[in-house]
């Protein structure tokens, strides 16, 4: 006799029902299944997102506030050095005859010396590359070995994005100072010991601010005890 063949119907079904995993359920995942996958995927990948988007966003403040305090550390050394080097400072920076126009700028502290003072002005930022008030210093240059030059004068931009204090300060930070120039509640606040010449100077940019003090005309006194003890000898 001939082979019987079985109708196509009936031999895709026996396969269909073949690969059908033991107990009878349906082979894959239905649609509601995948839609429920790719949500969960989608609010994990989310979480992730925000939690990398936040770090970066940290790290960028902590990269920024580094370098700010950078910036105000580099301002109040060169300020430490003129102050050393100068002979007196002003109580009233009005009192002085500024060598650089001050172009609506206050002069906050003004360091006197044998020859041009050295006046260092809060305003407004003098072009669209610096952020917000800046801090200048109108006084001699440097030479290359680190003095003043005699011969070059320049009023240069030493730092900017300067705010005010959140704390002001309410007295000196020195028993017996002075304020300088009404300038505690500036992002640039002096205070002076005037019997000793100690100068305290705050550089603020609102949350974050750095310190530093140096005695106002110290190569002075150096140069007097250096000649002293020679007169002893």
């Amino acid at each position: 006799m001939g082979k019987i063949r079985k109708p196509l119907a009936l031999l895709l079904r026996s396969r269909r029902q073949g690969n059908r995993p033991e107990g009878g359920g349906a082979g894959g995942f239905t649609l509601l299944e995948l839609l429920i996958v790719l949500l969960l995927a989608s609010g994990l990948a989310l979480v992730c997102f925000n939690a990398l988007l936040a770090d970066g966003q940290l790290v960028g403040r902590m990269a920024k506030g580094w370098r700010q305090r950078q910036e105000r550390e580099r301002a109040l050394d060169l300020i430490r050095h003129d102050l050393i080097q100068g002979d007196d400072v002003l109580l009233d920076p009005r009192q002085a005859e500024h060598r650089c126009s001050m172009n609506k700028r206050q002069p906050v502290l003004v360091i006197t010396t044998k020859a041009e003072p050295i006046t260092y002005a809060i305003g407004p930022a003098p072009s669209s590359i610096w952020a917000s008030r800046v801090l200048l210093r109108c006084g001699p240059a440097f030479n290359k070995e680190g003095t003043w030059s005699k011969q070059s004068f320049l009023n240069r931009v030493l730092i900017d994005g300067l705010q005010p204090p959140t704390t002001p300060w309410q007295q000196c930070p020195v028993a017996g100072g002075a304020e300088v120039g009404n300038s505690f509640a500036l992002p640039l606040s002096v205070c002076m010991e005037t019997t000793t010449g100690l100068v305290t100077v705050r550089l603020s940019q609102g949350r974050e601010d750095s310190t530093a003090s140096a005695v106002v005309g110290l190569h002075n006194l150096m140069a007097a005890d250096s000649l002293q003890g020679k007169t002893n000898n």
